[in-house]
């Protein structure tokens, strides 16, 4: 584990560093704290396997800091001594979602706190071709047809995990916002193997705090298992990497 640094120019020198002298890569976490914030990022081995890869985490942790930071000094500022300031926390961790011969798929999970009543928290998700070196996006690479076919099992699964938190079943026809069924579409999605036989066997939906159920509820990670029929737009040189759920 990287120690705290008081300068982010020295974990960046650390993390170019990274893999020179190592036979095998290792888990990236990279940290830093002072008075006004506490930073902390992290990936798994498999990404220091993939420069192109790693080095877009790398801006990205870049890019992140930079607006923390800002942030929190501007949130100091604002305060002026008048009010008492609470350092503010930023938390980023990748981890493997699943992985096949080609594709490799990365789930992230982000903490912040900026100084209110409680933290707050999103998802990221990154599909990764191995053999191309880009990402590629999942809805695009399964299609609309079957992100439409999913819906109605992701739907019910989310009412399922809804109905056991509050104790009483869901509503569709209510009033109550929290009572929808958030677009499958415009979710965080991740590719799942579940069995780690190197091949996806469902998608894992990433639903944040407040777009389905209050903030009391926390966050709602889905998985629906793959239909044969959902897997039939996938492109050919994609199509090994998948298989259905049991």
């Amino acid at each position: 584990m990287l120690p705290p640094m008081p300068a982010f120019a020295a974990l960046l020198a650390f993390l170019a560093a990274l893999g020179g002298g190592a036979d095998e890569p290792s888990d990236f976490v990279a940290e830093e704290r002072d008075e006004q914030l506490a930073f902390s990022y992290s990936w798994p081995a498999a990404v220091e396997a993939e420069p192109t890869l790693r080095a877009r985490l790398a801006r990205e942790m870049a890019a992140e800091r930079v607006e923390a930071r800002r942030t929190a000094k501007e949130d100091r500022v604002a305060r002026g001594g008048d009010f008492p300031f609470n350092p503010h926390d930023f938390e980023k961790t990748w981890r493997i979602a699943g992985g096949t011969e080609r594709l490799l798929s990365l789930a992230a999970s982000t903490h912040t706190y900026t100084g209110g009543a409680h933290g707050n928290l999103a998802f990221d998700a990154l599909l990764w071709d191995q053999e191309e070196d880009r990402p590629v996006e999942p809805a695009a690479l399964l299609g609309a047809e079957a992100i439409a076919a999913l819906t109605p099992r992701y739907c019910a699964a989310l009412d399922a995990e809804r109905a056991e938190r509050r104790g009483e079943p869901v509503q569709r026809d209510s009033d109550d916002p929290f009572s929808a069924c958030p677009l499958l579409a415009e979710q965080v999605l991740a590719f799942r193997d579940s069995d780690g036989n190197g091949r996806f066997d469902m998608l894992e939906a990433l639903i944040p705090p407040y777009a389905a159920g209050p903030w009391v509820e926390g966050p709602y990670p889905l998985e629906v298992p793959f239909a044969a029929a959902d897997l039939g737009g996938i492109p050919a040189e994609y199509r090994m990497s998948f298989e259905s759920g049991r």
